[in-house]
């Protein structure tokens, strides 16, 4: 029998094509699209243009480059987190940092390509090492998070 994870493209809990519950495109409270509480556009607490204490490009602590920690590459601690896409093929791994708020995104390569920062709102807003805000990620029925692109949609799933 297939595990979850590999038949998550059909499962309600995590599919939010099957769930309206957790799809941004139906659900306009967890769309920051049309929530300003959860938009960094809008709301400058979660934007790490303006919150610098979020933003591993300005917070040490925070980057893999200045903190071998954090590297995979260089550490074998691990925070148990896989990228997935919705046919549950690996994308990469999730990295938890010091600060709960602040979760560091690193291709199967193991290269850090993206950092996303807490809403608030039980989810995440994810941006690229330039800084630019490109998706976000929100809770799924299955106990991991659904990651959608800023038209809200769905590019992957976070699972352990």
């Amino acid at each position: 029998m297939p595990s979850p994870l590999a038949r998550a493209k059909h499962n309600a809990s995590i599919n939010p094509q099957f769930n309206p519950s957790i799809n941004p495109k139906v659900n306009a409270a967890i769309n920051p699209n049309f929530n300003p509480r959860i938009n960094p556009t809008r709301n400058t607490r979660i934007d790490p243009k303006f919150n610098r204490s979020l933003d591993p490009l300005f917070t040490p602590s925070l980057n893999p480059t200045c903190n071998c920690l954090l590297d995979p590459k260089q550490t074998r601690k691990f925070s148990g987190l896989y990228r997935l896409t919705p046919e549950s093929e690996l994308l990469g791994y999730v990295v938890r940092t010091s600060n709960p708020a602040v979760l560091l995104l690193f291709d199967k390569e193991l290269n850090w390509t993206a950092y996303a920062v807490d809403n608030s709102r039980e989810g995440y807003n994810v941006f690229d090492l330039e800084g630019n805000w490109k998706g976000f990620v929100l809770k799924n029925q299955a106990g991991g998070w659904n990651e959608f692109n800023l038209e809200g949609d769905w590019v992957g799933f976070i699972a352990s």
